[in-house]
């Protein structure tokens, strides 16, 4: 199962990780697409969680700033036991910024390659959850 969360919605991912194992019993994999969280969540039954953000997403930046569990030196938050434990990849969407014109998801903001951000965005996205597809196939099998 793929939760995609934007935003605010990556507190609301993370928090339902623990229901959702319970409950369904299947591999969760979260992608956050600038996302905004505290760091509290226990993540231990999310099989990874891939970040996608910019250097210039501010929103996303003050989480970690404005969160104490998302630093270091909160040793023990679910969030830096999932950065301990591998859990984390982060994919940088630069110069995306979190809103507005030159943001994550912009339809007409371009990159030098031509691409909108909205279809890196949308790229970053379909390969993440390939590559994790794909990775989780015994050897051998075709895929579907």
């Amino acid at each position: 199962m793929v939760l995609l969360s934007y935003s605010g919605g990556a507190q609301v991912a993370t928090g339902a990780v623990e229901e959702l194992h319970t409950q369904l019993r299947c591999p969760l994999l979260l992608i956050t697409l600038g996302g905004f969280h505290n760091g509290a969540n226990d993540l231990t039954h999310a099989e990874h969680l891939h970040q996608l953000t910019s250097a210039n997403d501010r929103i996303e930046q003050i989480a970690g700033w404005i969160f104490p569990q998302r630093r270091r030196l909160f040793r023990h938050s679910g969030w830096n036991r999932a950065v301990r434990a591998g859990k984390i990849t982060v994919h940088r969407l630069d110069p995306a910024t979190h809103f507005g014109p030159r943001s994550h998801i912009s339809p007409t903001a371009l990159l030098p390659d031509g691409r909108s951000h909205l279809d890196r965005t949308a790229d970053t996205v379909i390969a993440v959850i390939r590559a994790h597809h794909d990775s989780s196939l015994p050897q051998g099998d075709p895929l579907p």
